[in-house]
C-alpha cells in the first residue's frame, strides 16, 4: 500500500460540500485531503466535452446549469466569486425575472476547480473502507491506497454513506439509522447531444419544459461556454428517469429527441447519455449535518443535510454550501 502523509482531516467526496469544507479549513488553517471517485472535480458541477470534429467541439453542462443564492453567508462566498471572475449572472427573462442566477464563466466545472486550487485533491480514488483508532481515521481505497486524518467528513449521497459505513463494519444508532435511510433522492437521466445548427431555444439557452418527460433543455452554445458546437443539455424529469433507469441509451435518446425535436430544430450528429443516481434530494435529513463521535470524529454533510427541501433545483447547490460550512465549522474549531 501507498501510505499518504497524515493530515487533519480526510474528505470523502469532491462535490462543492466537500470543495467549501476544505476551504473553510485552508482558511483556518487546516489541512484537508479530498478523496473522489469520479475524474472530474465539482460533482454536480460538471460540464464535459464531445468532439465531433477538428472544428466541432461541443462543451456540456451537463449537471446543473445555473444556481441562485438567498442565505447572507453563501452571498459572501458569491461575492468573492464575482470579483474573481469566476461566476457571472445569468442574465435571462424566461426563468424568473425577480431572481437573479448565476453561472460558471467558463463553464460550472470551473467553478469546482477554482475551490479546488491549492487542495490535496485525489481523483479516481473510491473510498471501500473507513476504520477508526486511538490515531484517527484510515480510508482504504479501491486502487489500493491508505489515506490517514484525525478527522472524517462524507460528503457523498447518503445511500453512498450507508453502503461503505456497512462495508466497513460501522454500526450505526438504529433511531439515526432510520432518519438516514428515509431520505430519498430524484434521479435524473441527461442527454449531451450536439446538434448540427444552432437549437431553436430561447436566447437566454434554457427553457423549463411543462411535460411529464422533459424537465428542461439548454443550449449551451447560447449560454455562452461553447462556442465550437451546438451543445445542447436535455434533462429528463425524475418521473421518467425511475421508468427508464435500465433502458437500453438508444431508445432514451430516440424518445427524448422525439419529443424535444419542437426546440432542436436540428439533426444531432453525436451524443451521450448520463444517469444521475442521486440528482438532488427529494427529502431531507432536517440538519445540516451530522456529527458522530463514536467511533471517532465522523461528519456526514451534503445537500440532504439542511432544515427543509430546496424548492427548486437551482437552490440546491446553496444547500450543500451551507452544509459544508457547517461540517467544517463543527470540528475545525472555526
Amino acid at each position: 500500500m501507498n501510505q499518504k502523509q497524515k493530515n487533519n482531516f480526510l474528505i470523502i467526496g469532491g462535490g462543492i460540500c466537500g470543495l467549501i469544507a476544505a476551504n473553510v479549513l485552508k482558511n483556518n488553517g487546516i489541512k484537508s485531503t479530498i478523496l473522489d471517485k469520479g475524474r472530474g472535480i465539482g460533482g454536480r458541477l460538471a460540464t464535459r466535452r464531445i468532439r465531433h470534429s477538428e472544428e466541432t467541439i461541443g462543451v456540456f453542462d451537463y449537471g446543473m446549469q445555473f444556481f441562485a443564492v438567498e442565505d447572507a453567508t453563501v452571498q459572501k462566498w458569491l461575492a468573492q466569486w464575482l470579483a474573481e471572475g469566476v461566476v457571472t449572472e445569468y442574465s435571462h427573462q424566461d426563468i424568473d425575472p425577480e431572481t437573479s442566477y448565476y453561472r460558471g464563466v467558463e463553464s460550472n466545472r470551473s467553478l469546482g476547480q477554482y475551490l479546488a486550487k491549492d487542495l490535496d485533491i485525489n481523483l479516481q480514488t473510491r473510498a471501500i473502507n473507513i476504520k477508526s483508532s486511538d490515531s484517527g481515521w484510515t480510508v482504504a481505497t479501491e486502487n489500493g491506497q491508505s489515506f490517514q486524518g484525525d478527522r472524517l467528513i462524507l460528503t457523498a449521497p447518503i445511500p453512498q454513506f450507508l453502503t461503505l459505513l456497512e462495508n466497513s463494519g460501522i454500526a450505526l444508532p438504529s433511531l439515526i439509522k432510520s432518519r438516514l435511510e428515509q431520505v430519498v433522492y430524484h434521479p435524473r437521466i441527461t442527454i449531451l447531444a450536439l446538434l448540427e445548427e444552432l437549437s431553436l431555444i430561447p436566447a437566454s439557452g434554457w427553457l423549463k419544459l411543462d411535460d411529464s418527460c422533459l424537465a428542461s433543455i439548454a443550449c449551451n452554445h447560447k449560454k455562452g461556454i461553447s462556442p465550437q458546437g451546438f451543445a445542447v443539455t436535455i434533462h429528463s424529469t425524475p418521473e421518467f428517469s425511475h421508468d427508464h433507469w435500465q433502458t437500453d441509451d438508444g431508445i432514451i435518446a430516440e424518445k427524448l429527441f422525439n419529443l424535444a425535436s419542437t426546440w432542436l430544430g436540428s439533426k444531432v450528429i453525436n451524443y451521450q447519455v448520463h444517469r444521475w443516481r442521486y440528482s438532488h434530494p427529494k427529502t431531507v435529513y432536517g440538519e445540516s449535518f451530522l456529527a458522530l463521535d463514536n467511533p471517532g470524529s465522523l461528519i456526514l454533510a451534503g445537500d440532504a443535510f439542511s432544515l427543509t427541501p430546496a424548492p427548486n433545483l437551482h437552490l440546491t447547490l446553496e444547500k450543500a454550501i451551507l452544509s459544508g460550512i457547517k461540517a467544517a465549522e463543527y470540528y475545525g474549531g472555526v
